[in-house]
């Protein structure tokens, strides 16, 4: 019993590292001019295209926010993402790279407010 207590620790102590060592970034920007659904679907389609499949990507039209997060670093700059979103017919605000989690557009938004 006690050798598998031990083991279980070690298991999860090195599990633990892994996980923190995980670099996360996103990128983070305001999308000026849409209006609905659609422009949504589209912004996030190109976003998605030009981030790839190890990029999760939220966009939110009410909140006129995007948000491209990956687990490692980003293969996106500032540049891309703006040549991306005037791409498919809108403008961009501010545009912000950070070294953290975020996953929604509500807390890209809380989080651009820090800039």
């Amino acid at each position: 019993m006690n050798k598998i207590l031990k083991l279980f620790l070690t298991v999860l102590t090195f599990f633990m590292i892994q996980t923190s060592l995980k670099a996360e970034q996103a990128l983070i920007g305001v999308v000026n001019g849409m209006v609905c659904m659609e422009c949504q679907k589209k912004v996030e389609a190109a976003l998605t295209e030009k981030a790839g499949t190890k990029a999760t990507v939220d966009v939110s039209w009410p909140e006129n926010v995007a948000v491209v997060s990956f687990e490692g670093t980003t293969n996106l700059t500032e540049a891309d993402f703006k040549n991306v979103v005037e791409g498919v017919g809108f403008t961009t605000g501010k545009i912000v790279k950070v070294d953290e989690q975020v996953i929604t557009a509500a807390d890209g938004v809380v989080t651009l407010k820090k800039f």
